[in-house]
């Protein structure tokens, strides 16, 4: 098989560490809306992956489309604008692996459930929008993973087939749109929030560290 020439990240799970600032956002929102309850770090991990607008209808156990979930999905969204990053960090070994593709001239882009605002916020504070020729989220118009939508933009944008570009993510929203966009190697992050869906075993390349991506530069 012949070399990648292209990565395509997810966010959350994959090059953040996140958690804590969603479970704390979201408590943020739950709290001015005036709920009387508060979710833990376990009970939040479950929800990351989907989008805010998920996240919402199940914390509410409530449709995706209920006035309820609107409205904390779009305080939610306001509130992470404004703590975007308290206490988000990239993980073990991704900023020394971007560092190193962007040495390498390998383009890199980042699709995301995060809302718009949000991650444009995160990136920034993080430090990670240097190493990125485009970052999506469905706000710009595209369907949400594992639709292939934001994995094509990127690969267009990149000039780059999907077929030349490694996807990595955490959940199994992103293993399924690596497979639909018919990426040249999925990856899935061992550090991430979801365990790896079984029907999935074998036919990713599992990640115990991060800069492991570079070794498929290299073979």
């Amino acid at each position: 098989m012949s070399k990648p020439k292209a990565f395509i990240f997810d966010l959350d799970g994959t090059l953040v560490d996140a958690l804590p600032d969603i479970q704390a956002n979201a408590n943020r929102a739950l709290a001015s809306l005036g709920y009387d309850f508060q979710m833990s770090l376990d009970e939040t991990r479950p929800h990351v992956g989907g989008g805010a607008q998920k996240l919402a209808a199940n914390v509410l156990n409530k449709p995706i489309d209920d006035p309820h979930t609107m409205a904390l999905y779009h305080r939610f969204a306001d509130i992470y604008e404004q703590h975007p990053a308290d206490f988000s960090k990239p993980f073990p070994g991704v900023m020394e692996t971007l560092v190193e593709l962007k040495a390498r001239g390998i383009p890199m882009c980042c699709v995301t459930a995060k809302p718009a605002k949000a991650r444009i916020q995160v990136l920034n504070t993080l430090g990670i929008s240097d190493y990125l020729m485009l970052a999506l989220s469905p706000e710009d118009g595209f369907d949400k993973k594992p639709a292939p939508d934001m994995l094509d933009e990127c690969c267009r944008v990149m000039g780059v087939g999907t077929g030349e570009t490694v996807m990595v993510g955490d959940t199994l929203f992103d293993i399924e749109a690596g497979f639909n966009a018919h990426c040249h190697t999925v990856c899935y992050c061992e550090h991430g929030y979801q365990d790896l869906p079984e029907e999935f075993e074998g036919r990713v390349v599992r990640l115990n560290a991060f800069t492991e991506l570079l070794k498929l530069l290299d073979d």
